[in-house]
Formats: C-alpha cells, structure tokens, sequence
C-alpha cells in the first residue's frame, strides 16, 4: 500500500495528499474507520476519499480498505489464534506440543525446499567473500547475530548492525563494501521496513545479496541475488524462530565443511577462550594446565 501511495503522491492534489499522509501515518486507526469516520478525522469530503481510492488503483473506498484490512491480518492471526485455543480449554501442555511438533514441520518443510544448487551457491558467497555484513533487525537482529558469530569461528569476517546504530550503523559498515564482499539479509512476515532499504542500498551499491526469507513474494526476494527460503509459519508467534535458527546452523555448518582451516580456528578459539569457561568439576579451575 505504501508502495502504490508512494507513485502517486507526486500528482495527488493537496486533499488527496492530506488524506494520504493519514494513510501512510496511521493504516491501523483507518483500516478500522468506516468512510465516514475515516473523513471527519481527516478533514476532507467522501468524494475525495473516493477519489483517492480510485487515483491509487483500487475500484472504490470499500475495494481499498478491504486491501488495508488484508495487510493486518497476519498481524492479529496470531492473537485470535491463541483465543481461540484458550476458549477451547487447551491446556499448557497441549499449547507447548502444539508448538514443537510445528517447528518439526517447518524444519521438514524447509528441508525440502532446498536443492544442491541452491546449497553450494550459497556457501560458495560465504566463503568467497572478503568481509559480510548481515542485515537483521528486532528477533532477526538476535539471529544474525548468531549466523555472524557462526562464520567467525569458521574463519570468516562477519559483523552485524551495531547496537543502537540502527540503518544508519549499516550505512556506517556497508559505505566500505563492494563486490568482493556480502550482505546476508534475514526478514520474515511481516517484513522489517529497515532491514529492506538497507539490502536494496546495498544492491543498488553493487554489493553481491544473499537473503534468508520465507516466500517468493518477500520483498527481499526480490533484491538477493540468491534467497534460501525457510518455512517459518507459527501460530502463536510467527515467525518461527527455531525454523530460522536450524537453517542458520545448518549453513554454517555447511560453510565450515568446505574451509580447510575451520577446525583449526574453532581449537584456537577455544584454547584462547578457556579461562572465561566454567565447568561442573569443582575442581576444575581455568588457571590448571
């Protein structure tokens, strides 16, 4: 929707304009507004609501918020989902399996999707890349996190969004990249605005894409230059975390397979790391041998 706002609005008047602004400011509010209300809050005439449906591509005012509703939906499945469970009397238990066995499905399901193609291709951009950095904001930032510390330990050189740094930390790391390098971009429904403008940027900049998303219609579909795709459907909490997780660690595994000198970094790392490890043996201390 703001996508279709965003060609027009050039040649919108000035009360299409003000009706679009509220549109593109609050979709939630007015996708539960009928026409009438939608107008008064706005401060224009219905005949201009119309007209701004119309101007945008859709049949009438009724063709367009049914379209807005649509966008929502998978953003409150989740919550009439769990009320329908909870009116049912599910109990903990039963919620909990539920659960598991659907992440054993997504994990199957995503299993099948991949090919020996689309496996090696992959590896062979992490491997041959001079630095990565991995594009992933909210839950996604706590799994790109796990992907860059995955690669770093096979040898790599892999950084995320600095904390706090947010688009403009990306810009800060990605203004340095070029072809010999690679952005890895994870987003799922519903699709975090930044992390696509950032992947597009970095596209747009001749930076070779590799994007780990759920479907062909994902807008990061679109800009990687190779997408692994991961069947992520949760119904309490989509996307599934653990689906996402199993092909982070599955990819990395994968990229240590295929770098001679992997298991060597992982000794160093651990020969390096151990005085901050802690053991069970009450004995043991980080200072013996």
């Amino acid at each position: 929707m703001a996508e279709r706002i965003a060609t027009h609005y050039p040649k919108l008047s000035a009360a299409l304009r003000q009706f679009a602004d509220f549109v593109l400011a609050e979709p939630l509010q007015l996708a539960r507004m009928s026409i009438h209300e939608a107008v008064e809050t706005v401060g224009v005439s219905v005949a201009t609501a119309n007209r701004f449906a119309t101007t945008i591509g859709f049949a009438g005012y009724a063709d367009f918020r049914n379209e807005l509703i649509r966008g929502f939906e998978k953003l409150f499945a989740p919550v009439e989902k769990l009320k329908q469970k909870l009116a049912e009397g599910a109990s903990p238990q039963d919620v909990m399996i539920a659960s598991l066995r659907e992440d054993i499905a997504n994990i199957e399901a995503t299993i099948a999707k991949l090919t020996p193609d689309k496996t090696e291709r992959a590896v062979e951009m992490i491997v041959k890349a001079k630095r990565i950095f991995i594009v992933g904001f909210e839950n996604a930032a706590s799994l790109a996190n796990i992907l860059a510390v995955g690669i770093e330990l096979t040898g790599g050189n892999a950084r995320t969004v600095e904390n706090g740094g947010g688009t403009v930390g990306a810009a800060r790391q990605l203004f340095k990249f070029g072809p010999d390098d690679l952005v890895i971009a994870i987003a799922f429904s519903l699709y975090m605005r930044d992390t696509v403008v950032v992947t597009r940027h970095a596209k747009r900049h001749g930076i070779p894409v590799l994007t780990i998303t759920d479907h062909l219609n994902s807008p990061l579909a679109a800009v990687g230059d190779l997408s692994l795709f991961v069947e992520a459907y949760h119904e309490y909490n989509p996307p599934s975390d653990t689906a996402i997780l199993a092909l982070i660690e599955a990819l990395v595994a994968a990229v240590a397979s295929r770098l001679p000198n992997a298991v060597d970094v992982a000794e160093r790392f651990a020969a390096f790391s151990y005085p901050w490890m802690m053991s069970t043996d009450p004995d043991w201390s980080p200072l013996k041998g």
